[in-house]
């Protein structure tokens, strides 16, 4: 039997951390000129200047986050000028594998002697609620009235935001429903946090030298990947969350982050991050079948200040789906499936469907028994953490890049049967259907793949809208759509008097409903498949190693059940945050959104091509080159 530890090298304990280092993360300087003009692409008007705003605050709040506390306690011999930025180049961890890396470290400003550094990785994940107790109902919000027009008295105003209009509302009320929301008794606030494993291990060529080490320099190390499955990398850079107010907040997250810690020759460490990776799991191929179900469909939720309307005499509309080569799709790919459009409604009712779009969005359960049935206003956008080039194929003389394939439209239109002219001024309920349509539901490149994780399931669902041409008699479904077709109407005899032409309105309803049948799950590996990767919630489960680069060849050479012993069994610890220090978003908080960078990236855009280069068709590129 080997034994692990004549090539693992052993690793000293931590020393205490002692927080008297300043290292300052330039993260607003280029953030805030990039978030800017993204505004200023995306957003309207309206809304520039206000965003503009909160970002300025939150740029220059992030820029001094590193500097020391009030309560740091320096030593006279540390230089607070030193500072530290730590990079990381390397593919994505898969199961039962061992990946090559490399790590550069820089230190600028007057730096106390190193004595050592240590490439560290760990991966955490965190889930935050606020929910509002049941035996506290919140107070109705107040309407807020806007007023466009300028006075002068506008001009000796302080009120947030008064370049928009002003808002005129009821104070005693407005103040009364902030009482009632900051009530913190009235809120169950949870945060806890799961470190699902934390590896650390010295950095090749630094065991040995008495000399100081280099405060500028790039050395390898590699990951030594058990046969089990963890959760896939997620990206929440550019995700949007709600951070407080009057609604419920649920909010998850978890980060596969490199780190460097730093021995000085006067007793302190420093920890230094060097960027996020992800993980790829694998999934054997499981039996295909062919799902079907049938789809009830609503009306779309209201906008704000507005009521649905009511009509009782409406016809009712479902969609019969069905998969006919089965529901399990790859990301960046598409899936086809037939469904046919049922309605039950009265003969003497002209509406009609027209259009049927179907689009496949993250469906996320809670295991948590406190969050089951509660919902959100604001949903929090996940997707995976993806290379943004996702296939490269290999040539002995060239590398070819293939770019996304654009998907078709998600949308067909209806050919629905006309309700029989002896029946059309009967009031009778009959049940019409169309022919089958023949839709292709396409699966972005950066779609999270189904996967069941410590605090929620990542799955999927497929959202359907049916747009209907409505009856006549039937009401509106918003006030506001009521008064813009009035007013269109009002103005048809204006129209030659200015210079614009208004857009022409088609009348549509829209009926949504979802189904949970789609399953979507990453690309697979060529090679065969010893045994199947464990759950990394199992007991059996193990966690990655970082092993020296010159092992990486001698580990690679290893049968996978030898490999394997070389792999700890998992370690996880829990802690749950005190109240008062409960906050909705902890890993990814900055206001750049390429920070932290995304190591899988860098790999393939700077070293893969090298790579392949030197190496053609190697088995070192076969082992590197992970395809999502």
């Amino acid at each position: 039997m080997l034994s692990p530890s004549r090539y693992l090298r052993p690793f000293r304990p931590t020393r205490p951390l002692k927080e008297t280092l300043s290292f300052t993360i330039k993260a607003g300087q280029s953030g805030h000129d990039v978030l800017l003009f993204l505004i200023s692409i995306y957003c309207s008007p309206e809304m520039l200047c206000w965003l503009s705003l909160v970002l300025v605050l939150a740029t220059n709040v992030a820029a001094f986050t590193d500097l020391p506390s009030p309560e740091s306690k320096e030593p006279n011999d540390v230089p607070s000028q030193c500072k530290a930025r730590a990079w990381v180049r390397a593919p994505d961890m898969v199961p039962n594998e061992v990946i090559a890396g490399d790590v550069k470290i820089k230190l600028s400003g007057p730096c106390a002697d190193v004595e050592s550094y240590a490439i560290g990785l760990r991966y955490k994940e965190r889930i935050f609620w606020k929910l509002r107790r049941e035996d506290a109902p919140i107070l109705e919000r107040p309407k807020l009235m806007y007023n466009w027009t300028v006075s002068n008295s506008d001009l000796f105003r302080a009120r947030p935001f008064q370049n928009f209009g002003n808002a005129d509302y009821n104070d005693t009320e407005w103040r009364a429903y902030e009482n009632s929301v900051q009530n913190k008794d009235s809120w169950s606030v949870h945060e806890e946090e799961r470190i699902t494993f934390e590896i650390k291990n010295p950095l090749a060529g630094m065991a040995g030298r008495t000399d100081p080490l280099p405060g500028n320099f790039t050395t390898q190390f590699g990951v030594l990947v058990p046969n089990t499955n963890y959760p896939p990398g997620l990206d929440s850079r550019a995700g949007f969350m709600s951070n407080g107010g009057a609604t419920d907040i649920i909010s998850s997250e978890s980060i596969y982050e490199y780190f460097v810690e730093i021995w000085f020759s006067n007793g302190t460490t420093s920890e230094i991050p060097a960027g996020m990776t992800a993980f790829t799991p694998f999934y054997l191929s499981t039996e295909n079948d062919a799902p079907s179900a049938n789809v009830p469909l609503s009306p779309a939720r209201p906008g704000f200040n507005m009521k649905p309307s009511v009509d009782g005499l409406r016809s009712n509309y479902t969609i019969e789906v069905s998969f006919p080569e089965g529901a399990h799709v790859y990301r960046n790919s598409s899936v086809n499936f037939t469904a046919i459009v049922h309605r039950t409604g009265y003969t003497n009712r002209t509406d009609v469907p027209v259009d049927l779009c179907a689009f496949s969005v993250n469906d996320i359960e809670w295991h948590s028994q406190k969050l089951q049935n509660k919902t959100q206003t604001v949903k929090q956008f996940v997707k995976a953490l993806v290379p943004s080039i996702i296939h490269v194929e290999h040539s002995r003389s060239s590398q070819v890049v293939t770019p996304h394939p654009v998907p078709g439209s998600p949308c067909r239109e209806i050919d629905f049967a006309a309700i029989p002219a002896s029946l059309a001024n009967e009031s009778h309920i009959i049940s019409t259907s169309s022919e089958p349509l023949s839709l292709s539901l396409h699966v972005r490149h950066d779609a999270v793949p189904d996967f069941s994780t410590y605090y929620q399931k990542l799955g999927h669902r497929i959202n359907l809208k049916l747009y209907i041409a409505p009856d006549p008699s039937e009401p509106h479904d918003n006030e506001f759509e009521k008064i813009q077709q009035e007013k269109q109407i009002a103005d048809a005899d204006e129209l030659d008097w200015v210079p614009w032409t208004p857009p022409t309105q088609t009348r549509r309803r829209v009926l949504s409903g979802h189904t949970n049948v789609l399953s979507v799950i990453p690309m697979q590996k060529q090679e065969p498949v010893r045994s199947t990767p464990v759950h990394y919630l199992s007991k059996k489960a193990r966690q990655p190693v970082l092993v020296d680069s010159s092992r990486i060849a001698y580990f690679r050479l290893m049968l996978p059940e030898e490999r394997e012993l070389f792999a700890p069994l998992r370690h996880s610890s829990i802690k749950v945050f005190s109240k008062g220090e409960e906050i909705p978003r902890r890993y990814l908080t900055g206001a750049d959104m390429r920070y932290p960078i995304y190591v899988g990236d860098t790999w393939v855009k700077k070293v893969l091509p090298m790579t392949t280069k030197d190496q053609g068709e190697s088995h070192t590129v076969d082992h590197l080159l992970v395809v999502q």
